[in-house]
């Protein structure tokens, strides 16, 4: 991180501050679902993502406000987007049938075994595996069907949070956008590091594990509830690496020239992954 990238975070770091006391002391509603109060904190990144094991003391999360029912829905499927990333990161491991040598791997995967193994929420957390449970034509062994865990909830409360911080409080959900959500992203491609990488913002990254760019609409510009953002896991800020995954949010109760936002939105990218 060069010194103007951390003097970027450090100001970042104290908005973040003083935007949650705010918040707290308005009682302020859940950034996610914008409907009851924040009382709760959900972490940016999720922690589930940066394993213990690989965190070190100066590892920090921002935390936003979420009312109970959202943070306790969204951490079944946080469980299940760090298991997506330790399989499908260490596949070539698995088909060897041998533990991964990459520290960042090695520390998913035994986190996903302590996760299975835990004696309160083990017995849950397997059975929110077993609909994806499947066999694996090349090997014949068990195997999770990887393409169909849901991520959606985790990427756009990331997202959401994201949004929040960057327009000093507004809940991009109020706007009601729709979400177009694209995965596997190859970040290798003229078009996308043209387009996306060279002309977004990276402030918000936690090393070479979690890495966000976006652009954000702001209200105060009229374009409130917009927002383009990548987000980057395990790349080690090598394009084509780890996972990364696009994640678009479009306002459909913003008009330009009387024409929603949202709607020129599908014009250009086509149906979205979630409706308004």
């Amino acid at each position: 991180m060069t010194a103007q990238d951390d003097e970027r975070y450090r100001v970042l770091k104290r908005t973040h501050q003083q935007l949650h006391r705010d918040w707290k002391r308005k009682k302020a509603p859940c950034i996610v679902c914008a409907q009851c109060e924040g009382k709760d904190r959900d972490h940016l990144p999720p922690k589930v993502i940066l394993p213990a094991a690989i965190r070190t003391q100066d590892t920090e999360f921002f935390t936003f406000p979420v009312c109970k029912q959202c943070n306790n829905s969204s951490s079944d499927e946080d469980f299940l987007f760090s298991v997506l990333l330790s399989l499908r990161l260490k596949q070539e491991s698995i088909l060897q049938n041998r533990e991964p040598t990459d520290p960042d791997l090695l520390a998913l995967d035994r986190q996903m075994q302590m996760h299975l193994q835990d004696s309160e929420k083990g017995s849950h957390r397997a059975d929110l595996l077993r609909p994806f449970m499947g066999t694996d034509p090349r090997t014949g062994r068990d195997a999770i069907d990887l393409d169909h865990l849901p991520v959606s909830q985790t990427l756009t409360k990331i997202v959401k949070s994201i949004y929040w911080l960057h327009t000093g409080g507004d809940i991009l959900q109020r706007h009601r956008p729709g979400w177009w959500i694209r995965t596997d992203i190859d970040t290798s491609k003229e078009h996308f590091i043209a387009k996306h990488l060279k002309t977004t913002h990276a402030d918000l990254n936690w090393g070479d594990r979690f890495i966000a760019r976006y652009t954000v609409g702001h209200p105060d510009n009229g374009v409130g509830g917009m927002i383009s953002s990548s987000l980057h896991f395990y790349t080690r800020r090598n394009i084509g690496e780890g996972m990364s995954w696009l994640v678009i949010g479009s306002p459909s109760l913003i008009s330009v020239d009387g024409r929603s936002l949202y709607e020129m939105s599908r014009a250009i990218w086509g149906s979205p992954t979630i409706e308004p």
